[in-house]
């Protein structure tokens, strides 16, 4: 019996990357972007047709930008820009699988503004969670089809008749 799951060496398997063709520059949100992240996530849930959230937004924003910037991180987020120009973004959270015994990147929600459609902002999104996750040593990205992500087609992942997926990362070794 292993105490220390954690510790379990795994074997990387190599998922195909994504072929991410020049376009839009993905950064990692910083302080000075939070601003630029809710306006999309408010086009966000326009385009959902969701009603904000009932939540004080103070409280909301400081729960925010703890999860997002003060150690230890427990939420990412990246906005996709094109001269400037805010196109979309996406947003994780880590997670823990008791049953694989491994960490993974659970992606809460993914947007690109209508006007930027067709024009790979969501690969470019995409590949960046994917690196996040692989360069956190986790052992795949999961997300769940709803309210806040549409149906995604991601090479090399598993996806239900339900439209939820996983992109495997790494292996347990037994």
């Amino acid at each position: 019996m292993n105490l220390f799951p954690a510790l379990v060496p795994r074997t990387r398997v190599s998922p195909p990357l994504f072929q991410v063709p020049p376009g839009p520059v993905v950064t990692r949100v910083s302080r000075q972007d939070v601003d630029v992240l809710m306006a999309l996530c408010d086009l966000h849930g326009q385009a959902a047709q969701q009603a904000v959230s009932d939540i004080d937004a103070q409280g909301g924003m400081l729960e925010l930008m703890e999860a997002l910037f003060d150690p230890p991180l427990r939420a990412w987020a990246w906005i996709a820009r094109e001269r400037g120009t805010a196109m979309g973004y996406a947003a994780a959270t880590i997670g823990y699988s008791l049953l694989e015994r491994g960490y993974y990147l659970r992606l809460e929600s993914l947007y690109v503004d209508p006007a930027h459609r067709g024009r790979d902002v969501e690969a470019h999104l995409l590949a960046s969670v994917r690196g996040v996750a692989a360069q956190m040593g986790c052992i795949a990205v999961h997300w769940q089809r709803g309210a806040h992500l549409s149906l995604l087609h991601v090479e090399g992942a598993h996806v239900d008749a339900g439209g939820n997926g996983a992109l495997r990362l790494a292996t347990p070794l037994a």
